[in-house]
């Protein structure tokens, strides 16, 4: 998981607390703004309602009053006078005591009386007809809605019957003493509707049934139509007061209802939820975005802090490993406009001079290795010198010429190879050449042995130090077969394997005990030799010198007796 990708999952966890808190929080306010509403709304519905049930009070209390007025009481105890003066009298005044009250009320309604004994009718409204067959027809105790005729207009009003005394059974109203009907306009309910609407409040509507409905002269009738086609309202109104939420074309909506404990009817009222948490949602939305903005700029800031910081150290860590990876040469070629291109220069810098001081380490390796081989063979030339001025001297004495002749011949070929100071490498033919010339000279010398050289074509054009291989054939002849008399023999044989060659030379000399072959390895691998035997310690470091800490020279009991001496080496290309 890299830096990106931890950056922004660390901002989502820190928002994710904060928006869990806040979607809490949005649940809770809108909870509350909705009890809130809830309980307004029903408190207002209640005090409206309230109004229109004062108005239909006001209406039945005329009812009470004239039952208790004398004068009525007189008329509709048949104390009519029959013409003349006193009748008119009497009924203009129970007409003006009619039109009194209506008036005092500011109410649209008509108030009208019908005393059975007298078969008398008096109204508010002059065109209204009433006699027994209408009281039969329309008789009801309670409130209900109907057509009532004004002036030729049909217009819905609220009517209500009142008997003194009370019949239960409408066909014995006619025995009553008098029938008082008071027809109460659905426009004054219209009227506070209105008022209603425009003290700020929602669009409220009087309901009975489908059929029977008061709305304010500016009712959204289709929404209230779609209202009432969606939702039942019948199941809602049967209750005291009921309220829910509702979807009216897509858009939220509180529904209430409150039902009027004097008619069978009930007020409804819808209010736009959606428009009054707009605020609230607006504040949310308003939230949810600046929470993006911020998970957004939190991306961007991570990517720059990838870019700038994370980017340049993978980089720089790239670099290192190519240093790791021996690649002194790797150079960083990024170029950055802040303080990582101080740190890239730097690697650079660092890069160029190690690149440099190993160049010049191993320049000096190599000065060193070639003074030290120098050194060893300078060594080596001497004590061979000595062997064979030596046997020229022993020669000599013995007046043998042709040996001594022929160890001088020997002596110069020999020379002549190894003055030639050009190289200090020559191949494995010419190291063979060499020591077969020198195996003739000993055994001319000493003519008591035999050798054998087995070395593969592949072999013979391999690049070995010079004079690495005389000392191990010199080494076999004067201490492996010192002893013996005659019948030596020694043997030369090159093998090459998948990853390496070996050189190996046997003698079947009387050869070492096992604690003198020990003592002879450790004297080998010493760093420094204190003895004055040079020859197989030379070979073995001028080996490891040149072929690396794989390769050296193994001692070991041979096969024939004598000693066996083994030169190893890994198949490497050398420069």
């Amino acid at each position: 998981m890299n830096l990106i990708t931890k950056v922004i999952l660390l901002i989502v966890m820190i928002l994710i607390p904060i928006l869990g808190l806040y979607a809490y929080s949005y649940q809770q306010t809108i909870h509350v703004i909705e009890n809130q509403i809830n309980t307004r709304n029903e408190e207002k519905l209640a005090n409206f309602l309230g109004q229109i049930e004062i108005l239909l009070d006001q209406n039945m209390l005329f009812a009470a009053l004239a039952t208790k007025d004398p004068e009525i009481k007189s008329v509709a105890f048949g104390n009519l006078p029959t013409s003349g003066y006193d009748r008119l009298n009497v009924i203009q005044d129970v007409q003006s005591k009619l039109s009194l009250f209506s008036i005092t009320n500011n109410i649209m309604n008509i108030i009208s009386i019908y005393f059975p004994r007298s078969q008398l009718f008096l109204s508010t409204d002059t065109t209204t007809v009433f006699d027994e067959d209408e009281i039969l027809k329309s008789y009801t105790p309670n409130w209900r809605l109907n057509k009532v005729g004004v002036n030729g207009v049909q217009m819905d009003a609220f009517s209500r019957f009142f008997v003194s005394p009370f019949h239960e059974d409408p066909a014995d109203i006619k025995n009553s003493e008098l029938i008082i009907r008071v027809d109460f306009f659905t426009q004054n309910i219209t009227n506070l509707l209105d008022s209603f609407k425009l003290a700020g409040h929602s669009d409220a509507f009087f309901y009975h049934s489908k059929d029977q409905v008061v709305y304010s002269s500016t009712a959204n009738t289709q929404r209230i139509q779609q209202l009432m086609q969606d939702y039942p309202l019948d199941q809602f109104t049967s209750k005291s007061k009921f309220h829910d939420i509702v979807s009216i074309d897509g858009k939220k909506y509180l529904l209430y209802t409150l039902a009027s404990s004097k008619v069978d009817w009930s007020l409804v009222d819808i209010e736009p939820l959606d428009e009054i948490l707009q605020p609230v949602v607006h504040s949310r939305n308003l939230f949810y975005m600046i929470l993006l903005l911020l998970l957004l700029f939190g991306t961007i800031a991570a990517f720059l802090l990838y870019f700038h910081i994370q980017v340049p150290i993978r980089i720089l860590i790239r670099g290192v490993e190519h240093i790791k990876n021996k690649n002194f040469a790797y150079r960083i070629k990024r170029k950055r406009n802040n303080e990582f291109q101080q740190l890239f220069d730097s690697f650079n810098g660092m890069g160029l001079e190690i690149d440099q001081l190993i160049k010049r380490v191993y320049i000096e390796e190599i000065r060193s290795r070639e003074a030290a081989m120098k050194q060893l063979q300078s060594q080596i030339n001497p004590h061979f010198l000595y062997n064979c001025l030596a046997y020229i001297v022993n020669m000599a004495k013995m007046n043998k010429n042709q040996s001594v002749i022929a160890m001088a011949h020997n002596l110069g070929d020999y020379y002549k190879y190894t003055t030639r100071n050009e190289t200090l490498v020559t191949t494995l033919h010419s190291e063979i050449e060499l020591a077969v010339n020198y195996m003739n000279i000993m055994n001319h010398q000493l003519d008591k042995f035999q050798y054998t050289c087995s070395i593969p074509e592949s072999m013979k054009t391999i690049q070995i130090p010079k004079l690495i291989f005389q000392p191990i054939i010199e080494n076999a002849i004067v201490h492996g077969l010192e002893e013996i008399l005659e019948n030596g023999w020694i043997t030369i044989v090159g093998l090459e394997d998948p990853n390496s060659y070996r050189l190996i030379v046997e003698d079947n000399g009387p050869g070492l005990s096992a604690e003198k072959l020990q003592a002879l390895k450790r004297k080998i691998s010493m760093e420094d030799n204190e003895s004055e035997q040079t020859g197989l310690w030379n070979v073995h470091h001028r080996f490891n010198y040149y072929f690396g800490k794989n390769s050296g020279m193994l001692l070991d009991h041979s096969t024939l007796g004598g000693l066996k001496v083994e030169l190893y080496w890994e198949k490497v290309e050398r420069e």
